[in-house]
């Protein structure tokens, strides 16, 4: 499975954006790295209080957790948005219960959801119904397709660059990306306020992995324009240097505490996927690993046979490997075209496309096996493509392919044929755990003539790499059709190099046991539970508020599935977000906190999502192993 970073949000929460041969890992706290700016805010939190004898007495501790307890309500959401207004240079206010711009306006911003998605406009509305009430905030509440809300509102197509002073500093944005254009004054074409349209992965596997949203103002992925007011570089930089699983652990500790404090984006809870299959499939689990022996499930009997479906609520922006960021659009990819690996049940690597090995987590042996082919005129996929691949489009400044971030710093040379290896800047003992290693397969001759050219949206629009002509034996299906909009079909791949590998369950040596394959994007969701029900789908996701009904449904056979990808609340910090008057108060941290503390965290898992969640603090679920002790 590649990395992806982000997750559309459809009624059930998510159609898991990695079921397929993969799973996991598509946003922290602050001490304020060493000012007081933790508001001057200190001590163990015990005088938190809820902020009614004003903003003197309340204090924060290290490990906010906003939104619960004493850290939610009227009063310490009030206290936290007066800090922000004396650190504003405008004069916003509280007239009574109801937040004032400079006019004497009742400050109004919208916030956008996943349309057609039920659980998506619960959340918004209980978002709006909180803010309102607890800081006198007048939100409108707007649906809008997850595809157009990427496109024209989350990124900006053509990233300018530029240069800003952060902390005092100036930062240069070398290499702007779609989802980092530039500084906070470089805006996506529409301007919004707040969203809840794309959840984020937290990688859970290996926390280094989330450098790609906070190393600094300037990584990868940073649609919001957030800016840490701690040294988030230097912080990750000595994450970088642990050697082992307890010196990572302990390395994160104060990078989740400042993303805590923080609220880069406003943490609200995490659910596991409730995914309804067919009750005749076999092959499903309740593990954070889920789907990754997808080619080794069966309807019924054990034999190659029928067609396994799925239905969605998100549409694909592209299908290209080279370019893409979003969960669904990757499982679709991966239908056609494996990842180098995946994790199993243990969460063990376990190798697809290439073996990894190191002695010292600095140096990285690749082993390709032989037995993978490209379709004509391409030939054998060798370590020749993966070289020219990570130096010539990864690693060039010309092209902002998804995985640029990934191979920055990083060394690669051809040792063989079959073999290359990759040299970190630092040792890394958990890289593959990032998913930063993994590399789609792409033949060099298909995309020389467009490095030679420079030509970026060559490479974005080519029909081979959208329509994964390119894939031969790569994957278990070939893709057949993709219906922009409506889905993707694809029938099995008769060749498929999974069939003569030696690891993995016995039945990998027949797969995949289906001959054909499609994943339909339907907007409503009763229309997609209705396909469950009927048999016409083999897989759906259940909103939480009918996950009882479901599970008493002898036609449907319901999972909880564990995912890293969380429910935030993304505030625009660029120039075109706040749209409620002079400046932008979600730049100021004191602000982000405020909205945080006005939210519920409880109220809005029992009300809208059943009691199948649980709170979100920083950027790190509960149940991984990184998640930092000093919130116990």
């Amino acid at each position: 499975m590649s990395r992806r970073d982000i997750e559309d949000r459809d009624d059930s929460r998510h159609v898991d954006r990695r079921q397929w041969l993969s799973a996991l890992g598509l946003a922290g706290a602050v001490t304020l790295a060493g000012c007081s700016g933790n508001g001057g805010d200190g001590g163990d939190g015990s005088d938190g209080g809820d902020g009614s004898d004003g903003g003197e007495s309340l204090t924060l501790p290290d490990f906010p957790e906003f939104g619960v307890d004493d850290l939610y309500g009227r009063d310490v959401a009030h206290t936290l948005a007066e800090r922000a207004f004396e650190e504003s240079e405008y004069d916003y206010s509280f007239d009574g219960d109801t937040m004032v711009n400079p006019d004497g306006d009742q400050v109004e911003i919208n916030i956008y959801h996943s349309a057609g998605q039920e659980t998506s406009q619960l959340t918004a509305d209980f978002i709006a119904q909180e803010l309102g009430q607890n800081l006198g905030i007048s939100v409108t509440v707007e649906a809008i397709d997850g595809t157009r809300f990427n496109n024209e509102y989350w990124t900006q197509p053509e990233p300018e660059g530029g240069t800003d002073t952060v902390n005092g500093e100036e930062v240069t944005w070398e290499n702007p990306t779609p989802q980092n254009p530039g500084p906070r004054s470089v805006t996506s074409n529409e301007s919004w306020d707040m969203s809840i349209v794309f959840g984020l992965n937290t990688y859970p596997l290996n926390p280094l992995t989330n450098s790609v949203f906070f190393d600094g103002a300037n990584p990868f992925y940073n649609p919001v324009g957030y800016y840490p007011q701690f040294d988030a570089q230097e912080l990750f930089s000595q994450a970088r240097q642990a050697t082992s699983t307890d010196e990572l652990r302990e390395a994160f500790v104060e990078i989740f505490e400042n993303l805590a404090y923080e609220q880069p984006y406003i943490t609200l809870l995490f659910s596991d996927d409730i995914v309804g299959y067919n009750p005749d499939l076999e092959g499903p689990i309740e593990n954070f690993s889920n789907g990754w022996d997808l080619p080794a499930w069966y309807e019924g009997e054990s034999n190659v046979s029928g067609s396994y479906d799925t239905v969605t609520s998100a549409r694909f922006t592209t299908l290209n490997p080279l370019f893409n960021t979003e969960n669904g659009a990757g499982e679709a990819i991966e239908r056609a075209l494996d990842p180098a690996y995946t994790f199993d049940e243990e969460q063990e690597y376990f190798p697809l496309l290439y073996d990894m090995s190191t002695e010292d987590g600095e140096v990285w042996t690749f082993d390709i096996r032989e037995n993978l082919q490209f379709s004509e005129p391409y030939g054998q996929v060798t370590a020749e493509d993966f070289i020219y691949l990570v130096q010539e489009l990864h690693q060039a400044d010309w092209a902002p392919t998804a995985a640029s971030s990934s191979w920055d710093g990083v060394t690669v040379e051809q040792t063989g044929e079959f073999q290359f290896q990759a040299t970190l800047e630092s040792s890394n003992i958990l890289w593959p755990k990032t998913y930063d290693p993994t590399l789609y397969p792409i033949p060099k001759d298909l995309v020389q003539p467009y490095v030679e050219e420079e030509d970026v949206e060559g490479l974005q629009q080519d029909e081979e790499l959208l329509e994964l002509q390119f894939a031969g034996n790569l994957g278990p299906f070939e893709l057949t059709e993709w219906n922009r909009g409506s889905g993707t079909e694809y029938v099995r791949n008769d060749e498929y190099y999974l069939r003569d590998i030696d690891e993995g369950p016995d039945l990998f040596s027949e797969g995949p046991l289906f001959e054909e394959a499609s994943i339909s994007v339907v907007q409503e969701q009763a229309s997609r539970l209705g396909a469950l029900e009927t048999g016409e789908a083999d897989s759906a996701a259940i909103p939480p508020e009918q996950y009882e009904s479901y599970n008493q449904n002898d036609n449907v056979t319901v999972r909880q599935v564990p995912t890293p990808y969380n429910t935030i609340l993304s505030v625009n910090q660029r120039a075109n977000g706040w749209n409620a008057g002079p400046g932008n108060l979600f730049q100021l941290v004191p602000f982000r906190q405020a909205l945080a503390a006005a939210i519920s965290k409880q109220d809005l898992i029992d009300g809208v999502y059943r009691g199948l969640a649980s709170p979100h603090f920083t950027w790190q679920p509960r149940w991984s192993e990184f998640y930092p002790v000093s919130d116990e």
